[in-house]
């Protein structure tokens, strides 16, 4: 089942390239055309003929007569990429992104799209890796994963139908949200677990008795593996999630402060409680990759 005739792909790294993949694969698009700020992924790309039908020296030679843009490059970069591309767009055109912030993701594009015929709807498919390129694609990168697809509860209603059933065709779980809703979700069980494993690792970086990578076991590997990540992606989502952030690391350094009273003031009762809720809860998410 072909959902559209033609998706262009701006931005072919881990996200870019495996869902131009898994489209391929499941022949779900028609021609896919690809676009790439970097020369060096741009050749990549030309050699992934399996994948791409098209790969353009222009952003806006790309999204030409594409039903389907996807814009996967940083969140910072999203709204002014689109800018310079609205007047390439086919009237009728669906826009969408795989940002990890859609607060000013969503109200900026929305604002660009106004008279182009076209129409912006947001996308979150939570479905990213510490791995990091077109050379980690993977078709099955997003199945059984969740996805978010972005947008006010009466906005391009069925827009928000065709892109939900494409990601559901993909093998993910979709929910719909309005932006505010999913910044604040994605602060906590994504942002705020990120940089938690950003700090262990920094401050285990400063440990005086020796490097503790040497003496680690795969319990800190794990607990730390998302600090592998782009940073300048993160530097991009810190900036503008901020608030959600905060809100976020601030309810955990509360609770921190709380296990830290508790221990120094042997109440055993709390230490023991917070481990069996945190057990408890664990055992439920289940071996989610």
């Amino acid at each position: 089942m072909i959902f559209f005739d033609k998706v262009a792909i701006l931005g072919t790294g881990l996200l870019g390239a495996s869902f131009a993949f898994a489209l391929k694969e499941k022949k779900l698009a028609g021609k896919i055309s690809a676009w790439s700020r970097s020369p060096s992924t741009r050749e990549k790309c030309k050699a992934r003929g399996d994948i791409f039908d098209a790969v353009c020296e222009t952003p806006w030679e790309a999204v030409k007569d594409a039903d389907l843009v996807l814009i996967c490059t940083p969140t910072s970069t999203i709204a002014r990429l689109l800018a310079q591309v609205s007047k390439s767009l086919k009237k009728g055109a669906l826009v969408s992104d795989v940002g990890s912030v859609k607060g000013s993701v969503c109200r900026d594009c929305s604002k660009i799209m106004e008279n182009t015929g076209a129409s912006f709807i947001g996308s979150h498919p939570m479905a990213g890796s510490e791995k990091i390129g077109i050379d980690y694609a993977d078709s099955s990168l997003f199945t059984g994963r969740p996805c978010f697809v972005v947008a006010e509860k009466n906005e391009n209603k069925l827009g928000q139908k065709v892109l939900g059933e494409l990601w559901k065709n993909l093998g993910m779980k979709v929910f719909f949200a309005n932006p505010d809703m999913h910044d604040s979700i994605v602060a906590h069980v994504s942002h705020l677990p990120h940089l938690l494993a950003v700090v262990l690792c920094a401050q285990s970086s400063e440990f005086s008795g020796g490097d503790l990578r040497d003496y680690s076991g795969p319990g800190f590997a794990d607990t730390t593996r998302v600090a592998s990540g782009s940073p300048e992606m993160w530097d991009s989502i810190c900036a503008d999630n901020k608030i959600q952030i905060l809100s976020a690391l601030k309810d955990f350094s509360a609770d921190l402060q709380k296990l830290i009273s508790a221990l120094e003031n042997s109440d055993t009762e709390y230490v023991g409680q917070i481990l069996r809720k945190a057990k408890n809860y664990r055992d439920a998410l289940g071996n989610a990759k």
